[in-house]
């Protein structure tokens, strides 16, 4: 029975998604409700709100999702590569829905707050081990301010390089960020 449901789940969860960025293609993100989402995807308002605390938590989880989906590729090794940069934007340029494209253009600021939250979330759990740094050590803090730093500047790039319609290939876009964030890594 268990079994059963969390597959339900997961389904229901998919349609969400999938509603969510249908949605997305003819209205601006902050102007989509729950309703709304509930309604393109054939489910009652209930089963959003049992999969999903509110919209954000389903765009997040899929972005989320995708950016775990580069880190895991680490297997332990050195996380701050140019080959891991060439792949974390590899897998942005492939897999971002245009729907989402359309909204950054939009410059719908939700979405580049959730886009960063989810750089934020990814690297703090995967390579900071969920520390935050506060009130430790003098090297803690510079930490801190080194992983934010390196943050912003991956939001940015991922949206400036979205914004200018992916110009670089992803192996120039990763080489432009290894270069940029180099003295930013010394603190991680």
């Amino acid at each position: 029975m268990g079994e059963a449901t969390g597959k339900l789940s997961l389904r229901s969860q998919e349609w969400i998604q999938t509603a969510l960025f249908q949605l997305m293609e003819k209205k601006p993100y902050s102007l989509i409700s729950i309703t709304e989402i509930a309604d393109k995807a054939g489910l009652a308002r209930q089963t959003v709100y049992r999969n999903f605390q509110d919209k954000d938590e389903i765009l997040l989880n899929y972005l989320t999702r995708l950016m775990s989906g580069v880190w895991k590729h680490i297997d332990g090794g050195q996380p701050y590569t140019e080959a891991m940069f060439v792949l974390l934007f590899r897998t942005w340029k492939d897999n971002i829905p245009p729907s989402l494209i359309l909204n950054i253009k939009g410059q719908d600021r939700k979405i580049r707050q959730l886009i960063f939250r989810s750089i934020c979330d990814c690297h703090d759990e995967l390579f900071i081990g969920g520390s935050r740094g506060e009130g430790g050590t003098k090297s803690d803090i510079y930490r801190l301010y080194g992983q934010k730093s390196f943050s912003a500047l991956l939001h940015m790039m991922l949206i400036e390089w979205t914004l200018q319609e992916f110009h670089l290939s992803p192996e120039e876009i990763g080489k432009v960020v290894s270069e940029l964030s180099a003295s930013m890594r010394k603190f991680l």
